[in-house]
């Protein structure tokens, strides 16, 4: 026999054998009812054997600010699952029940910090497959569920993913834009309010489906349909927000509640030549994290209020348009008494009614360019009758945008209610009462006046991009002209007398100067209409201001508003505020004085590179002679992390984050750490944190230099530096009087 004929029998024998074994292990399942390789009795299996289909949900996509900081992102997360029928088999021969409810009861209670006589309840029900234990245990982290599984003596347990989102920033997220979104009745996150609901289908992606057979016990033996078609993550959304802006915008919050006795407060900045809105906020708010929400309205879009003098701009502005204004001509600020359904002024006592200034005051016979420096509703009354014109005035104001939708990025919005048919009402417009507009629509009229004298419509959706390619950009936002409702030679004529509404010794913006950067502004009183529309409301007041800076080219606008008890020096009362706007000034690199040559020079600013991957020496070449403060995070020489980004501006003395790949992680001494340069520690650590407070740090829970992990809950703690300072003279008195 060839040995050719030898191999082919050899197959030929071995085909032979391997069909045989196939039919024996064919008669064993039939007829015996066990499956061969893993030794499992089938009877329990083969009557209940189905087919799953299950949901894969995608990850939702990632929200950011305009540099990149994470805003919301998807934590995933697990929900405990405790089986409780002893007949529930197990396909590798082990116990697949909680046997022991008492000793699992005391292992569970102290990982999950439950009460253990209510975990024990939950196991030792009768009659169920199986149970969950309530709202703790849920939303479990991978450290915990990996806890309890390696548990020894632990049976029965098992575990569902589920997802939440979370919000590193808090109440300090811009809520009232960016909204939230939470799990549905199936775990599916679903936005629920701001840009997570207007573009709930962008970030939700595409689900997946995980189809296969299974038995009633969940189990998949092997050889069985299965079958995985694969999830489409969500588009990631960049928004216009500035973090750093918006923290401060919210801290400000804060005081004027403390400090003003503010019950309500309200506040945006925007870009003025684009539209970007770099932080919009209000008080009351809420924490995304936590969903404790009393307040649902967006008060900067949806509240309607009669804003006050901040109004008086626009019967200005129309008469500089017109050619009708001579700011130095003379008009009696005295009492303004009306007749006629076009009102014109009378002396004489036949008349519908009088206008006064805010406290009755009269300065006489003035030029107008002081009507608006003091503030004058006779001054926007006499523009409306001598000058401009009701009808005329009207137009104006729907050439501004108001009464009307701003319709920006999916925002909800009110229109706003125009009383424009007595005489009293049209009067009482020109200086921001008896009508109701929003401050999203007060923001885009003053673009035009702050800018060029085109009106831009406010966004803050800057681009969504693709989860798996950022270099696809599937959207743009963009600079949107809404109308031209004045000249730019009327506009840069606003722009002069408003900086003199706050450079004048006595004009009623001069407490919003600030010696960071020239301001030009206009403040606005005005009283709160009753609900029903029959009167005021007596004792609360709206104080607000309308402000843009620099002066000389104005780059940027700030919108802040709050209701309290009247007092006629408000006003004065703006250290809240106007600290706000040097944070704002510094933040948007226009806040030096440019004439401080030294402290511009004394800055390095430089382009932050792309450190990932690079070891330290690598690190040290690119970015050593920056001058930054490095923060290492681990022992390890190669880089995993950084923050801020590549690409991004980086300023000489900022703190500048590394996670190196070593698994040895000391506690940093946070110590005067900002709330923002804890997030960004915090983000790139990826470590746990709770941070408590606002302004910088001043007491941690873990100390300096211990060793940190993944399951170390570390708790810092901010004041403001003005409440830091003033504790500790609070000390140095208490010492004084010791020693005394």
């Amino acid at each position: 026999m060839s040995k050719k004929d030898r191999v082919l029998k050899l197959l030929t024998s071995l085909m032979f054998v391997a069909i045989g074994a196939v039919i024996i292990n064919v008669c064993i399942v039939i007829i015996g009812r066990i499956h061969v390789r893993s030794l499992t009795h089938l009877d329990a299996y083969v009557d209940s054997v189905a087919l799953v289909s299950e949901d894969i949900y995608a990850r939702r996509g990632y929200i950011f600010d305009a540099s990149g900081q994470v805003i919301a992102q998807d934590e995933k997360t697990y929900d405990i699952i405790c089986y409780l029928d002893p007949n529930r088999l197990s396909n590798q021969n082990e116990i697949a029940y909680v046997d022991d409810p008492l000793y699992t009861s005391q292992v569970l209670s102290g990982i999950l910090a439950m009460d253990q006589d209510e975990i024990f309840a939950y196991l030792t029900q009768e009659g169920l497959y199986q149970t969950e234990l309530g709202i703790k245990g849920r939303n479990l982290s991978e450290e915990t569920k990996e806890e309890i599984l390696n548990y020894p003596g632990i049976h029965g347990i098992d575990f569902r993913e589920s997802t939440k989102r979370i919000y590193p920033f808090g109440a300090d997220s811009a809520v009232y834009l960016v909204g939230f979104a939470q799990s549905d009745e199936n775990g599916k996150l679903v936005g629920k309010m701001g840009v997570e609901q207007y573009l709930n289908n962008e970030l939700s992606g595409q689900d997946g489906k995980h189809v296969y057979q299974a038995d009633k016990n969940g189990y998949v033996l092997p050889g069985m349909y299965d079958e995985v078609q694969a999830e489409r993550n969500g588009y990631n959304v960049y928004l216009t927000l500035d973090m750093a802006i918006q923290e401060a915008l919210e801290s400000s919050f804060d005081r004027v509640v403390a400090e003003n006795n503010a019950s309500k407060a309200w506040g945006a900045v925007m870009e003025i030549e684009s539209g970007k809105i770099l932080a919009w906020g209000q008080s009351p708010s809420y924490d995304p994290n936590e969903l404790e929400i009393e307040e649902y309205m967006n008060y900067g879009s949806q509240m309607l209020y009669e804003p006050g003098s901040v109004m008086k701009s626009f019967i200005y502005a129309a008469a500089m348009d017109m050619g009708v204004y001579d700011g130095e001509a003379y008009f009696d600020s005295s009492p303004y008494c009306y007749y006629g359904n076009d009102p014109y002024r009378v002396y004489s006592d036949t008349n519908y009614g009088c206008i006064y200034n805010a406290g009755q005051k009269s300065w006489g016979t003035i030029p107008l360019d002081y009507g608006l420096i003091y503030s004058s509703n006779v001054a926007t009354s006499t523009l409306l009758s001598d000058y401009v014109g009701v009808d005329k005035y009207e137009e104006y104001l729907d050439r501004f945008g108001f009464f009307k939708p701003v319709d920006s990025d999916g925002i909800p919005e009110e229109s706003g209610i125009k009383n424009y048919t007595w005489p009293s009402e049209k009067l009482a417009l020109t200086f921001g009462q008896g009508s109701s507009v929003t401050m999203l629509q007060l923001l885009q009229a003053y673009s035009a006046i702050f800018g060029n004298g085109e009106m831009v419509k406010p966004y803050f959706i800057d681009k969504i991009t693709d989860s798996y390619d950022e270099s696809k950009v599937l959207y743009v936002g963009e600079r949107t002209v809404s109308g031209t409702p004045i000249s730019e030679a009327t506009a840069k004529k606003m722009q002069a007398l408003l900086e003199r509404v706050v450079s004048d010794p006595a004009g009623t913006a001069q407490y919003y100067a600030i010696d960071e950067v020239s301001v030009m502004a206009k403040t606005g009183t005005s009283e709160i209409a009753s609900i029903g529309g029959s009167g005021y409301d007596e004792g609360d007041s709206i104080t607000s201001v309308m402000l843009a800076f620099p002066a000389e080219n104005p780059q940027y606008m700030i919108y802040y508003a709050y209701i309290s008890p009247y007092d006629y020096y408000n006003h004065t009362y703006s250290d809240p505020i106007t600290d706000f706007i040097k944070k704002t000034a510094i933040l948007t690199n226009v806040g030096y004085n440019v004439s401080d040559e030294q402290l511009i020079n004394s800055v390095k600013i430089n382009t932050m590179p792309s450190l990932i991957n690079s070891d330290l020496l690598t690190v040290d070449r690119q970015i050593g002679d920056f001058s930054l403060d490095v923060v290492l995070i681990g022992d390890g020489n190669t880089i995993v992390a950084q923050y801020p980004k590549a690409g991004e501006t980086v300023y000489s003395g900022q703190k500048v984050f590394l996670k190196t790949d070593g698994d040895t992680i000391e506690c940093p001494d946070f110590s005067g750490y900002s709330r923002k340069e804890i997030i960004e520690y915090w983000t790139c650590s990826d470590l746990s944190f709770v941070v408590d407070g606002y302004g910088i740090v001043y007491e941690q829970n873990v100390n300096a230099g211990t060793l940190i992990d993944q399951n170390t809950e570390i708790i810092v703690k901010l004041k403001d530096i003005e409440d830091l300072s003033l504790s500790e003279d609070e000390e140095l008195d208490e010492d004084l009087n010791a020693e005394e």
